[in-house]
């Protein structure tokens, strides 16, 4: 019974329908958050699958909005665009300078399209009601006098009369043959805007100028003919967290990122600092389990550098490589957190997972409410389930609340300047543990003579010395043996310094006859009240008790009344000597703390409270 506890194995215990009490309460800072998030980055391979190509047309859907809108359209060839390099969507025509409609064409407000020379308007010649061709001409007063008696407001997109004959008519400033007209100074052959020219296709600043490097294959362009885009590094991020209160929190991943690629004047190499940032909330899915959620995901870059294998490239190209990785790298980053997170919910799922208790039973630790997030710390409230075996809860048995009020939990004290986590178990709690034992038999014992060597030698003969009426009824030296059973679960009282476990056990003293027939002698009810000590080993806390006093009653006897307390120094004895090593034998399996965060509270500080051990690291 006794070495059996010792053997692992796992058992099933069933809990739909339980109440969800909390009875264990675990706190964590930011700091634990931060480690939770470092440790997931270390082993896993997340930021290994960042470094891949990054995918041509990507960026065109923020990926905090990817699953509200449809994609955009795309031809893929341009980063983060949908147009490829060096084409742009000319007018159907060029005569007219930025517009794709003929010369006299206007775009009225509503959408269409007015012809000038159509019959809603007036042409050139018919201006002011006459025909030049005719002759006839009016003086200045009588001019004035007909532009007062007529004058109207002008159209939308409508050119006054004395522009649309003059300065864009024949022989006009802007008309053919004037002097800003194909064959002016502007355009014509050496003309300022002509081939040779000033602004010319050769010019000081035409294509192959001093500034043509901003036109078709200039720098300015090298960014739309950004090609092969790679993530070849990604150094270890270093992991910030900021409590938010009520929510959940903001998580901040500071990394740098090398980018190889290739432009159409040579192969790029980028170095960016990148600030990935996260807010996140805490929530708990249908099955009970917390979840950390990404709200909103963004990405801060910092120094950017681009080289080519002529050296660095201007600050201007920089900061339009700056807007395309600002537009791509969210895409590609933030995943990482989204895989992170994952991880981490993955570690807060383990709280769940049946641990065993020996072979006799096991211990669950599940969510009893949604986490509490204040700005100092993050508060779980579990409800741990201790389970027998094939059977029911401890707690409740064959699914029925136990009969004797059970305390609640009491508030946690606050937490030290240098605590970052902080897990408090009740009474309650450490009760159920030793119900376990109880009901299992694990604390039941057998002591004959012999089997402890610092016990006097358990005989009639030694019996006898102390009550002669053993004596007399058995003169000849007859071996005994104490059976020692505890009939009733053991009860945890914690107070400030000092937990106190009270066991009602009785101790029946046989005598074994020949042909193995075994006679009692007595039975006595032994109350023992025990201190127990407390430490953690292996993420198990272990408990050590030690016997404090003996109460002992005389229930029945078969050799007559007698004085019991004749017996209280071999019983305190046997119960110090045997019975004591053995149940600190089966308290030395521990008591399995819960598995969340790689929290570590093998050096934690321990303290008694009223109805509360507190455990802080």
């Amino acid at each position: 019974m006794w070495t059996a506890w010792y053997v692992a194995a796992l058992s099933v215990v069933a809990v739909c329908g339980i109440p969800q009490e909390t009875n264990t309460v675990l706190r964590v800072t930011k700091e634990v958050l931060s480690n939770a998030v470092s440790g997931t980055l270390q082993q896993s391979d997340a930021l290994h699958s960042a470094l891949r190509e990054v995918p041509m047309g990507v960026g065109g859907v923020p990926y905090n909005d990817f699953h509200v809108r449809d994609a955009p359209p795309t031809n893929g060839h341009q980063l983060g665009g949908n147009y490829k390099y060096g084409h742009i969507e000319t007018n159907d025509n060029t005569a007219q300078l930025g517009a794709k409609y003929r010369y006299g064409e206007i775009l009225e407000s509503d959408g269409r399209i007015r012809d000038l020379g159509n019959g809603d308007y007036r042409n050139a010649e018919n201006a002011y009601g006459s025909h030049r061709g005719h002759g006839r001409y009016r003086s200045a007063e009588g001019a004035a006098t007909m532009g007062r008696l007529h004058r109207r407001e002008l159209r939308p997109g409508e050119i006054p009369p004395g522009v649309a004959t003059g300065a864009l008519g024949p022989g006009g400033l802007l008309g053919s043959g004037g002097m800003l007209a194909a064959d002016g100074i502007l355009s014509g052959q050496g003309g300022l805007l002509g081939g040779g020219g000033l602004l010319g296709d050769g010019g000081l600043l035409g294509g192959g100028g001093i500034l043509g490097v901003l036109g078709e294959g200039g720098i300015l362009n090298t960014v739309q003919g950004i090609t092969g885009l790679r993530i070849v590094e990604l150094t270890l991020p270093r992991v910030s967290v900021r409590l938010l209160p009520g929510v959940g929190v903001y998580l901040s991943l500071y990394t740098r990122v090398a980018i190889n690629g290739k432009s159409l004047i040579g192969f790029l190499d980028i170095a960016v600092e990148v600030n990935i940032t996260a807010k996140v909330r805490l929530t708990m899915d249908r099955t009970g389990y917390p979840r950390l959620v990404i709200e909103r995901c963004d990405t801060l870059l910092g120094g950017i550098k681009v080289k080519l294998l002529r050296g660095l490239l201007p600050n201007l190209v920089d900061n339009l490589v700056n807007r395309v990785l600002a537009n791509v790298l969210p895409d590609l980053l933030c995943p990482i957190v989204d895989v992170v997170l994952g991880l981490v919910n993955d570690q807060l799922g383990l709280v769940d997972s049946l641990i065993p208790l020996g072979i006799l039973g096991s211990v669950q630790y599940t969510f009893s409410s949604l986490p509490l997030v204040t700005g100092e710390f993050l508060e779980l409230d579990l409800n741990t389930l201790v389970g027998e075996v094939g059977g029911g809860l401890i707690d409740y048995p064959l699914g029925r609340p136990a009969m004797a009020p059970r305390k609640k939990m009491p508030e946690l004290p606050p937490m030290g300047d240098n605590t970052n986590s902080q897990l408090a178990i009740s009474a309650n709690f450490l009760g159920s543990v030793l119900t376990l034992l109880q009901k299992q038999g694990a604390l039941d014992i057998d002591i004959t003579d012999g089997m402890f060597e610092e016990l006097p030698p358990l005989t009639t003969s030694t019996l006898g010395a102390l009550i002669p009426k053993v004596f007399q009824q058995y003169p000849e030296s007859h071996p005994l043996t104490i059976r020692i059973q505890v009939p009733n679960p053991p009860s945890v009282t914690l107070q400030k310094d000092k937990a106190l476990v009270k066991v009602f056990a009785t101790s029946e003293v046989l005598v074994s006859q020949p042909n193995d027939v075994e006679t009692t002698i007595c039975l006595i009810d032994v109350d023992t009240e025990l201190l127990a000590m407390f430490s953690v080993e292996d993420d198990k806390l272990m408990i050590d008790a030690k016997l404090d006093k003996t109460s002992l009653n005389l229930r029945t006897s078969n050799v007559g009344n007698f004085d019991v307390g004749l017996m209280e120094v071999l019983v305190g004895k046997i119960f110090n000597l045997a019975f004591m090593p053995a149940m600190n034998a089966v308290l030395g399996s521990g008591v399995p703390l819960p598995k969340i965060l790689n929290i570590d509270f093998s050096n934690a500080d321990i303290d008694v409270l009223e109805d509360l051990l507190v455990l802080s690291a």
